[in-house]
């Protein structure tokens, strides 16, 4: 179900049945308020149509109501505002709760109420009238407002899934002059919607989202596309900034592409949702990950070796390439984001590669420089080192390859820097304090060529890329926190107190209302860890030079990429068919190599 805005209103275009109210039309459920002088009159009295649902038609409505019984114990469906304080309604739909405080209604026509209760969970009273919509209750007025309809389970504490729902939305710059506004409440644009993310989808009551459009816009000056996320960042305690300075140092350090994000409150289906941060999604497109686009199951050896973007992951799910990294802190989990799905053709490849990756971090073979681009490869850990993100290099951890000879795997784009700034004295490498597995990293960095690369770039990086010993960064954070500060506080009095959702070690929405608690610990933390960099990797120098870049080779690519034929099987009709080691087999996997037979002669191909 989703709510479609018209010019009179928001209009329930479904019901939804929650849960089960037994002997419900024996039980005398009243609108009970102002209109009545809180009385139990039968035309004030609701109709139970179907199990737990109930329903009320009223030629208008105006004032102070609840949902009751006349004793006020069986039922008692208020507000989610606590009592003494109530909560302005119009047409739309409103979560109910046991006890709440008073629904204060605008002045309504050909009023139609519906009332989805359980006991159990939570109930729901939608509003179908004539009249003024209710201006959204909460917000700061301070940035832009994006507006969602949609199905109302993607409010739930307890939303689970990872389901896309129809919806519609529009942005409202709200004022702001560096804003411009997207659709309307009168012409609203189509989108589809689901919950991302894990720990931070399921442990709290504050959702982060995936947004698909219906076409391409440029949201808030974010690069033009169809997809974006709208972040939560419900746990980041330290003033919203861990991803902040993660992707301002990304940037600032010339990495491929690194996301850019924007403030923005969010109301869905009436409801204040809070501070949310619009982020550009991790896409293969010209604007952000710009490389070849490939294809599901592509068999052409000649577009297989590339374009390719994986996550190394921190949970094993799907079809994977997972193997152990000998001597390090992690397994090699490699899941495949785009393409998604692999031919068999381009699962050896990237399988190959990674492997032959992962037992050459292990070894500190320096020909690893030959498959990894080595200077991204520092550049990317520098950031991570700095804001001492200890989950670094374990999930949302992305790395590319493009299609061609002469290419390398790229680690980029910078995401999810959720467990930055976690130690009060940063003073040492985030892999010293074990609480995650961080993959390769401690391998690398006794790699040869790394190390004498990671002190180069330093000393360039931090000499002249963030002003006098960082002044520019931290003036980009002071200006930051001055444009979110009364929306971080508009956040905080949605979320004080909401129910947190039924999932084990579950956790309160952060209180970040006042942001230069986290603010000052973050600048602080900066200085530490910086200060400390300068111990270990040299004194950085406002007049060094970017570090020349690596001139390793790249691996050349397999045989089953280069000057060898395609063949297909069936077609060749050929005499014998078998594997490189001498086997016969009869029907070879696409995209295998193998050797064929065919009038007394032999040849290599790829099967097809």
């Amino acid at each position: 179900m989703y709510l479609m805005k018209s010019a009179k209103g928001i209009v329930a275009t479904a019901a939804l049945c929650l849960g089960c109210l037994s002997g419900f039309a024996d039980t005398g459920i009243y609108l009970l308020g102002e209109c009545n002088d809180w009385k139990g009159i039968s035309t004030y009295e609701f109709t139970e149509q179907s199990e737990g649902i109930l329903t009320l038609s009223l030629p208008s409505l105006d004032g102070q109501f609840k949902i009751a019984t006349t004793d006020w114990e069986t039922v008692d469906l208020g507000s989610t505002t606590a009592k003494p304080g109530m909560l302005t309604v119009g047409a739309g739909k409103y979560q109910c709760v046991r006890g709440g405080g008073n629904f204060s209604s605008v002045p309504l026509t050909n009023v139609v109420l519906t009332v989805e209760y359980n006991p159990d969970g939570e109930s729901w009273l939608t509003i179908e009238g004539e009249g003024d919509v209710v201006p959204v209750q909460g917000l700061s007025g301070t940035l832009p407002v994006l507006y969602i309809f949609t199905d109302p389970v993607m409010l739930s504490k307890d939303l689970a899934d990872k389901e896309y729902r129809d919806g519609t939305y529009y942005l409202d710059a709200n004022g702001c002059d560096w804003a411009e506004s997207i659709g309307s409440a009168e012409e609203m644009l189509p989108l589809e919607i689901k919950a991302r993310g894990n720990w931070t989808r399921l442990g709290f009551a504050k959702k982060p989202f995936k947004l698909k459009l219906g076409s391409k816009q440029s949201m808030l000056g974010l690069s033009k596309s169809k997809h974006f996320a709208i972040i939560a960042h419900a746990d980041d305690d330290k003033a919203y900034l861990k991803n902040f300075v993660g992707f301002n140092l990304g940037k600032r350090i010339g990495l491929p592409w690194t996301p850019s994000q924007q403030p923005v409150e969010v109301v869905m289906n009436g409801d204040y949702r809070g501070l949310y941060f619009l982020t550009e999604s991790i896409r293969v497109e010209e604007k952000r990950v710009n490389i070849a686009e490939l294809e599901d199951e592509e068999t052409d050896p000649s577009l297989c070796s590339g374009g390719y973007l994986v996550e190394l992951d921190n949970y094993e799910e799907g079809d994977q390439i997972i193997e152990p990294e000998e001597g390090g802190n992690d397994v090699m989990r490699v899941t495949f984001d785009t393409p998604e799905v692999y031919s068999p053709l381009q699962r050896q490849f990237v399988e190959e590669q990674f492997t032959t990756m992962n037992r050459m971090v292990s070894d500190h073979d320096p020909q690893l420089w030959s498959y990894m681009d080595l200077d991204m490869a520092v550049r990317y850990y520098i950031v991570e080192e700095i804001i001492d993100h200890r989950e670094s290099y374990h999930g949302s951890t992305y790395l590319f390859r493009d299609r061609g000879e002469g290419m390398k795997w790229t680690f980029s784009p910078l995401w999810d820097c959720g467990n930055a700034f976690g130690r009060e004295n940063p003073r040492g490498y985030f892999t010293d304090e074990y609480l995650y597995g961080n993959l390769w990293i401690a391998n690398m960095r006794q790699t040869p060529g790394f190390m004498d690369k990671v002190k180069e770039t330093w000393q360039w990086f931090w000499g002249t890329k963030v002003g006098d010993n960082g002044a520019d960064l931290l003036a980009d954070i002071d200006a930051y926190i001055v444009s979110i500060t009364e929306a971080a506080k508009a956040d905080r009095k949605r979320w004080e107190g909401a129910p947190r959702p039924e999932y084990p070690g579950a956790a309160d929405v952060v209180d970040n209302s006042d942001l230069s608690r986290g603010t000052s610990f973050v600048k602080t933390a900066l200085r530490n860890k910086t200060e400390w960099l300068t111990e270990e990797w040299g004194a950085p120098s406002a007049s060094a030079s970017e570090p020349a870049r690596d001139t390793t080779p790249a691996a050349a690519l397999p045989d089953y990429f280069t000057g060898i034929a395609a063949v297909d099987m069936e077609q060749a009709a050929p005499d014998a068919i078998f594997n490189l080691q001498g086997m016969p087999v009869s029907n070879p996997a696409v995209g295998s190599i193998v050797i064929i037979m065919k009038n007394g002669k032999a040849y290599k191909v790829i099967a097809r």
